[in-house]
């Protein structure tokens, strides 16, 4: 019975044994060929295998390990697809992505995370296509409502491109009904004629409005015996309507489209009436105490508030001097410029050593044997005879030896620097020096101090708007000579110390090269026979000679690369009116010529225009206005920028308009490649201000993705014409073997027309 029980046990252990060792040589193959079909590109195929040999081997650390990682390098490459598809707009494969992902790790949140963001994005364009729809509507009531759905979906996703774009059209469409002037633009235009002398000013505005049709309301406080002497002919109503009022001491504020208040010009009717604006200003880089200090003074505004913390200034004046704030804000609010300083230092050494000749002994010794080892007397000295005399001589050396060495001590920095700031570069030791301190008491204390030696560089930067800079260099070499020890023990050290100091201006991309800095010693010992060491050749035979030259040099090089530099402002932003010492921002008195109703085409047959102060009766008939009409054709937009630059070049990208149809504003959103192009500063052009017109301008760029988005708009009527909309300063930082292309890819003019999309250009960078 026994032998059958160990026979059963036998059998199965063996079965058990086999199991292990099949199951061994499967998880092996299955390992084996899960490599060979990921390696392959059959993913799915592979990543079976690999499943299937963990499987069978649970407690294999090595093919957990392979399976974890490839796993997760598919699911990485897998979430950075659909990052960019769904950046792309191609919704679809980024779903499908996602899904693939969530199926091989089932807790995957970014895959989570980017479903809900496709989920949100669809939510967001039903909502958009909601508030274009009232957009369309234009009434100020669909606006509002518009400008509520566009609120909650930026507060989601604040860089929805469609949605910024549609809001820049919405704040346009709403300020133009906010400002009632831009509603009274076309009134204010018309062509008329006055001729008054000492008429009463109420006939006058009463003549006005009866041709122009406006509605003028009067302050109790204006003096009914007011009168005015005028003679203009083939005026603007506006142009003669302030020159009126400001002559009588009066200002007017605008109701309506139809509507003008008149106020006398006195400080307490203008708190009354005058309109203010808060403002906030978010500034990026210029400092805030700086430019409220700047509006304090050129704007003449006091109730200006300044948050350090975030970098905001509050400010509340009239819509004039808000205006006037924004173009003080733009000037000052520039980015620093930066330089990237390559760096080259390099301390040569040459060292030359000689020794050659014979050293002979230089002294002889002379010693009485002792006889069997007792001390020496007095006896035995008188018994000294060679035979009992030691005599000792040193040994003979024959020097022949030459050592040559060269050694370069070699530091290659690159350092960013900020305009006018400090930079320093230290590399080195810092060698301790421990002092001892003693008192009277026998109390006995050390300390240590640290001494820098190794090479120390400091730089300073300037940079001009020339694409100069100037540096100021500090450079300092220094290494430990020798160790000096005190009567009392005190270790200290020589130091040997190299350096300069000087200031340069170099172009950008120039390399300049300080050297000199020259250390020389030469030193030659001899040990010679006398009289016959000195003989011409033989002389080496006679004593031996050692020559030791030791040469180092400091060699400083120094490249400056502008990263970002400062643009010089265009003269219509350098230069603006504003306005008078009582009136801050507003226009100039003028009076413009119109050609009236049923004018002769030729400007020699025109009537010539004037404006004195003599006077006429009061009923003179003023012409009628006229007015023209267009057809809405699609603006043309085209790129001006270089077909080909090197890499570490700057160069300028404009965007370019020509349209027949005034434009009165128009969002761009541009598009480039991050990886080869790096974006310098976006300026604004001339088209939106042409005739000396003022225009708003605003832009946001996302470096990652390769956008620029900007927005022109208008203050006054629209403009024709052909001229620049924005240039953009690009950094090639990256050459390719396929050209790179900027891109528009969306704009919304104004009125609305179709635009051929995206408007390419292309350039190649070379090495």
């Amino acid at each position: 019975m026994s032998g059958r029980r160990a026979t059963k046990y036998a059998w199965t252990f063996c079965l058990l044994l086999a199991t292990g060792v099949l199951s061994g040589c499967g998880g092996m193959m299955a390992h084996r060929e899960g490599q060979a079909l990921m390696a392959e590109g059959q993913i799915e195929q592979g990543l079976a295998k690999l499943e299937e040999a963990v499987r069978l081997e649970p407690r294999n650390a090595e093919y957990r390990i392979a399976l974890a990682n490839h796993r997760l390098s598919i699911i990485n490459r897998m979430i950075s697809d659909a990052e960019a598809a769904r950046r792309a707009t191609r919704f679809p494969d980024a779903e499908k992505l996602y899904r693939d992902v969530l199926m091989l790790d089932p807790a995957n949140i970014m895959a989570s995370q980017g479903l809900d963001a496709l989920g949100r994005i669809r939510r967001h364009q039903v909502v958009l296509a909601e508030a274009a729809a009232l957009f369309r509507q234009s009434s100020p009531t669909d606006l509002s409502s518009a400008s509520e759905k566009l609120r909650a979906i930026l507060a989601e996703d604040p860089d929805f491109t469609s949605a910024l774009l549609l809001k820049a059209r919405i704040d346009e469409q709403r300020a133009k009904i906010m400002r009632p002037e831009t509603s009274l633009a076309a009134t204010f235009r018309k062509p008329i004629s006055l001729e008054f002398r000492d008429a009463p000013l109420k006939s006058v505005l009463e003549m006005i409005s009866k041709v122009s049709g406006l509605n003028f309301f009067y302050d109790h406080d204006i003096r009914p015996d007011l009168k005015t002497t005028i003679f203009a002919k083939n005026t603007t109503i506006e142009d003669a309507l302030r020159l009126i009022l400001i002559t009588s001491q009066l200002e007017y504020k605008i109701l309506n489209e139809n509507s003008v208040l008149i106020y006398p010009n006195t400080p307490q009717k203008l708190k009354e009436y005058q309109t203010l604006t808060v403002r906030s200003f978010y500034l990026t880089n210029a400092d805030v105490k700086e430019v409220a200090n700047s509006i304090r003074t050129l704007v003449k505004s006091k109730d200006v508030v300044v948050d350090e913390r975030l970098g905001i200034i509050i400010m509340r004046d009239t819509p004039e001097a808000i205006r006037m704030a924004e173009r003080i804000v733009n000037l000052q609010d520039l980015s620093d410029p930066e330089v990237m300083l390559e760096v080259e230092i390099m301390e040569i050494t040459r060292s030359r050593l000689l020794e050659l000749g014979i050293q002979w002994p230089s002294q002889m010794s002379l010693s009485p044997l002792q006889v069997s080892g007792q001390p020496l007397t007095w006896l035995d000295l008188r018994q000294l005879s060679m035979a009992t005399t030691q005599v000792t001589i040193g040994n003979v050396v024959v020097n022949a030896r030459k050592e040559d060495q060269d050694g370069n001590i070699l530091a290659n920095p690159r350092i960013r620097v900020r305009n006018k700031e400090k930079a320093k570069i230290q590399i080195g030791d810092r060698v301790p020096v421990i002092t001892t301190t003693s008192t009277s008491t026998g109390f006995v204390s050390e300390s240590v101090n640290y001494v820098d030696v190794g090479l120390k560089l400091e730089v300073e930067p300037n940079i001009y708007l020339n694409n100069e800079v100037a540096i100021k260099i500090n450079l300092e070499v220094s290494n430990l000579v020798r160790e000096i020890v005190s009567a009392s023990g005190t270790l200290s050290y020589q130091i040997g110390t190299r350096g300069a100091s000087t200031v340069l201006q170099l172009k950008d991309g120039e390399t300049q090269i300080l050297a000199g800095l020259i250390n020389n010693e030469d030193r030659a010992t001899a040990n010679k026979i006398p009289l016959l060491g000195e003989l011409p050749i033989a002389g080496r035979l006679f004593g031996s000679q050692k020559d030791d030259n030791l040469r180092s040099e400091i060699l400083l090089s120094i490249t400056p690369r502008i990263v970002r530099s400062i643009r010089r402002p265009d003269m219509l932003d350098a230069e603006f009116e504003s306005g008078t010492e009582n009136s801050i921002g507003a226009p100039s008195l003028r009076l413009s010529t119109v050609e009236p109703a049923g004018a002769p085409a030729n400007a020699s047959e025109s009537p010539p225009a004037s404006s004195t102060e003599t006077s006429t009766d009061e009923d003179t008939a003023a012409p009628a206005a006229t007015a023209t009409t267009s057809t809405n054709v699609p603006p043309v937009l085209n790129w001006q920028a270089p077909a080909q630059i090197r890499v570490g070049e700057t160069f300028n990208a404009i965007l370019r308009v020509k349209s027949e149809t005034a434009l009165r504003g128009m969002p761009v959103l541009l598009g480039f490649d991050p990886q080869v192009l790096q974006v310098v500063g976006v300026q604004e052009g001339d088209f939106f201000r042409k005739g000396g017109s003022q225009a708003s301008f605003n832009y946001r760029q996302d470096p990652a993705q390769g956008r620029v988005f900007a927005a022109l708009v208008r203050q006054d009527t629209g403009v024709n014409g052909e001229g620049a909309l924005v240039t953009v300063s690009f950094k090639a930082i990256k050459s390719g073997d396929t050209p790179t292309r900027l891109q528009l890819l969306s704009a919304t003019p104004d009125p609305a027309s179709s635009v051929a999309l995206p408007v390419e250009q292309s350039l190649r960078v070379l090495p």
